[in-house]
């Protein structure tokens, strides 16, 4: 039978005995079970509540009822087998061994002490949260905050509203208290720090003695003992509890604190771990996948919960993969979120997501308000700010999207508010976990999109709305201005990185000044024009165009009325020549006028490029340009005055004088980035065709497109893979063409319809070489009726060597009017019109 040795003593749990060298010792019923709980836990501090617990059951006894069982106890074991640690408990003190077969000690030399050992806590199980719902996504997490808890004695869980701090600790706490000792308290309910110390001896089953400093004996009585202390929701009271803690760590070697909190203590030596919110997959990606990924777990799970008819399927993922990324992932707004399913369904509950804050009212019962809807959740964060940190907070929702330091800084500053002050309260917000830090370079900053939402109701609830929307336009204005001077020096991908998280606020200002503040709208469309050009988004800029045209009126600074025109010339070069050239030269004439040469220049340069229909006014345009050109200027402006004179050179036919200018664009684009002297050297392709030398056009373009393609250029990609698919036509290589077609085709589709324009030539060329006559001759058609409503006045060179092979090809077998216009045929979409020529419609 299993026996306790303890010291002398042998004790036996079954019988109900102690003995000493095997002669019963004379024990009350309670001693015993006093005795049986200390020998449960020897060495360890075991509190009064712990004791009284278990010796007396359901019962309601005064604590003085412990002295006198200890007092019988140490007459028996003597006086120092325990311990007593004022206010707190009771230690045993003698060595304890377990042995089914104990000898008697009688006649035994005395055993040497034991070494002591290290105190652990008997913490009472109802410290410990109940777990009501399974944890999702979090794995690496709590493995994360398992590893910090072995390296260090203080760990800060630091994370936005809603964004699961509390329930990852809560599974943090169940995994852990098999190990050890755990307690959990929430702080969130307190409203001084003077109250930690008691509801942190509540949590460990301890009662503080009246008196003195309660931190120095919470200190004194845990001593050495072995705890891991979670305090949830410290954020309220950091500031006032960062110095006690830090002293009660020091006091008590053995204990182990876990913090929740919305900002760190910024204690030396505390582990800060910033909790960000579940993943939300990319629609690309197989359906399994999605559906594994944390955000669409937790999202299907809670929503499975609500309604047993849900699952999610390959048909609802893409609506359940929006709500979750527009409500970034929170697991608080995706609880709320699925709690709706029943009563919407998932289309529904997507289009009512800009009401969020009524939507997801719905509360956990019993929850404290932080942990309440989504609206409270809000409010707690936001009320534990001073009125400085709120007024920011709540302007940076006037941004749209990511932000520069900068940008965030000058858009909500003001008369009382200066910009340097600014910078430094929204990197408090940062710290109390409001605005997030993206981890890219350089660094950037954004609110949530549901923190963005609560911030603008706060702004409309302040009457502050228009007022910060107009703080956030002048802001990003002046960024893109910066952003304008820097870009004809900077490395594109270099500028890009720093300068491509702004298109959301752009597209916000633009919007919001083209409402209400016009001259500010004209000013945004022209200094953006880079941003869009660099991102691939003509289309997008052309719409805006037509947004901003119609507020231009007398009296706006010439300079930016100049750069929109600039803006509007560059973003139709190539593309739209008439309204390119009418737009270049209005820049021309306002920039002659305002005597910004560099600027002047680059519009001369766009004059002369998009009319080399009319060679007298191109050749005069460029001439006028030249005059003006300093070799000092930066690369890019100079690039372009290169591209210029190649294609001037190579619409007029004199290819040796086009390839010298063409390499002296790129040799000058290698100064200013890799991206761009790959884009000047499509020019040279393009050139290959044109002059006949098929070989060359397809050594150089075919690692070209591949390498354009890499670098994400996908205009400058579809160029040159038109300008492979025409060279593999005229050389007979109709297998390798319809590869090549099939490209453009898909690039086509992602670009826009006028992206294709350029390549129908040589569609209509594969349409005839693949034996569909009447389709070429159709596509050809569609061809010249897209070169006319785009304001182009001949084909370029490689267009008319295209189609005089095409004519070689349909002239004997359809006649030679097979290109005159039909005047009952609708004008193909360029798109439309490459699907035909490649046999991808009947």
């Amino acid at each position: 039978m299993m026996s306790i040795r303890l010291g002398p003593f042998e004790l036996s749990a079954a019988e109900r005995t102690l003995c000493r060298a095997g002669q019963p010792v004379e024990l009350g019923a309670r001693a015993f079970d006093l005795l049986l709980v200390l020998a449960e836990n020897p060495g360890r501090l075991v509190s009064k509540a712990t004791l009284l617990e278990r010796v007396w059951p359901r019962l309601v006894v005064e604590e003085n009822n412990l002295p006198a069982q200890i007092a019988a106890l140490r007459r028996v074991l003597g006086a120092a087998a325990i311990r007593t640690v004022p206010g707190f408990g009771y230690r045993l003190e003698l060595p304890v061994g377990h042995d089914p077969a104990l000898p008697p000690a009688e006649g035994l030399p005395p055993a040497e002490p034991a070494p002591p050992a290290r105190s652990t806590l008997a913490v009472p199980r109802r410290t410990r949260p109940e777990r009501l719902a399974p944890l999702v996504g979090r794995e690496a997490d709590l493995a994360a905050l398992e590893e910090a808890l072995t390296r260090a004695c203080l760990v800060t869980v630091i994370g936005g509203t809603g964004v699961g701090k509390t329930r990852l600790a809560q599974e943090l706490l169940a995994r852990l208290s098999a190990a050890g000792p755990v307690a959990w308290r929430s702080l969130a309910s307190l409203d001084a720090v003077e109250q930690v110390p008691s509801a942190i001896a509540v949590a460990v089953g301890l009662s503080l003695p009246a008196g003195g400093d309660p931190f120095a004996a919470l200190a004194d009585a845990l001593g050495e003992a072995d705890l891991l202390l979670i305090l949830d929701g410290v954020e309220h009271l950091a500031d006032a509890l960062a110095a006690p803690l830090a002293a009660l760590l020091a006091g008590a070697p053995g204990l182990r604190l876990l913090l929740t909190s919305q900002r760190p203590l910024g204690l030396a030596g505390e582990t800060v771990y910033r909790l960000g919110a579940l993943t939300v997959p990319d629609d690309d990606l197989p359906f399994e996948l999605r559906a594994a990924s944390p955000a669409l777990a937790l999202f299907a799970q809670r929503a499975a919960e609500a309604d047993r008819g849900f699952a999610l399927t390959a048909a609802n993922a893409a609506d359940v993969a929006a709500i979750c990324r527009r409500l970034d992932g929170n697991p608080l707004a995706l609880t709320l979120a699925a709690a709706r399913v029943p009563a919407l369904g998932v289309g529904q509950l997507l289009g009512h997501l800009d009401d969020r804050f009524r939507l997801l009212r719905q509360s956990v019962r019993g929850a404290e308000p932080r942990h309440d809807a989504l609206q409270a959740a809000f409010e707690w964060s936001y009320g534990l700010l001073d009125e400085r940190e709120q007024r920011v907070f709540r302007r940076l929702g006037a941004l749209a999207g990511p932000f520069a330091l900068d940008t965030g800084a000058h858009a909500v500053a003001d008369e009382s508010l200066d910009a340097p002050t600014a910078l430094d309260l929204i990197g408090r917000l940062v710290d109390r976990s409001l605005v997030m830090a993206l981890p890219i370079d350089p660094p950037r900053y954004a609110l949530a999109e549901t923190a963005r939402y609560y911030a603008r109701d706060r702004l409309a609830a302040a009457g502050e709305l228009d007022s910060a929307r107009a703080r956030a336009a002048a802001a990003v204005l002046r960024t893109l201005d910066a952003a304008y001077l820097e870009y004809w020096s900077v490395d594109e991908a270099v500028w890009l990185q720093r300068y491509y998280t702004e298109i959301a606020n752009v597209r916000a200002a633009i919007d919001w000044a083209a409402a209400h503040e016009p001259p500010l709208a004209v000013a945004l469309y022209g200094s953006a024009w880079p941003l869009y050009v660099e991102l691939e988004l003509i289309g997008e800029a052309r719409a805006r165009f037509e947004q901003t045209v119609r507020l231009l009126a007398d009296g706006l600074p010439r300079r930016r009325v100049a750069r929109f025109w600039e803006a509007v010339a560059t973003g139709d070069s190539g593309r739209q020549y008439d309204r390119a050239r009418y737009a270049a030269e209005l820049a021309a004439k306002m920039l002659d006028e305002d005597g910004d040469r560099r600027a002047r220049y680059y519009a001369l340069m766009l004059l002369a490029l998009n009319g080399r229909g009319d060679a007298p006014a191109a050749r005069a345009a460029f001439a006028a340009a030249r005059r003006l050109e300093d070799p000092d200027w930066p690369a890019r402006l100079l690039t372009q005055g290169a591209l210029t004179d190649g294609a001037l050179s190579m619409s007029e036919g004199r290819w040796a004088e086009a390839r010298e200018a063409y390499r002296r664009s790129v040799h000058l684009a290698l100064t200013v980035s890799e991206r761009q002297a790959l884009a000047a050297t499509a020019s040279i392709v393009e050139l290959d065709l044109a002059c006949g030398d098929l070989d060359a056009a397809l050594q150089l373009g075919r690692p070209l497109a591949v390498s354009l393609g890499r670098l994400g250029r996908r205009e400058s990609e579809l160029e040159v893979l038109s300008a492979v698919f025409g060279a593999q036509l005229l050389a007979g290589d109709l297998g390798a063409a319809r590869a090549s077609g099939a490209e453009i085709y898909v690039l086509a589709q992602r670009l826009g319809s006028a992206a294709a324009a350029g390549a129908l030539d040589a569609m209509a060329l594969f349409a005839a070489c693949d034996g569909r006559p009447e389709v070429a001759a159709q596509v050809a058609r569609g061809a010249d009726a897209s070169r006319a409503a785009r304001g182009q006045a001949r084909p370029r060179p490689t267009e008319e060597r295209l189609g005089a092979a095409l004519a070689a090809r349909l002239d004997p077998g359809l006649g030679e009017d097979w290109r005159r216009p039909r005047p009952d045929e609708t004008m193909l979409e360029p798109v439309i019109a490459c699907a035909l020529a490649l046999g991808y419609r009947a």
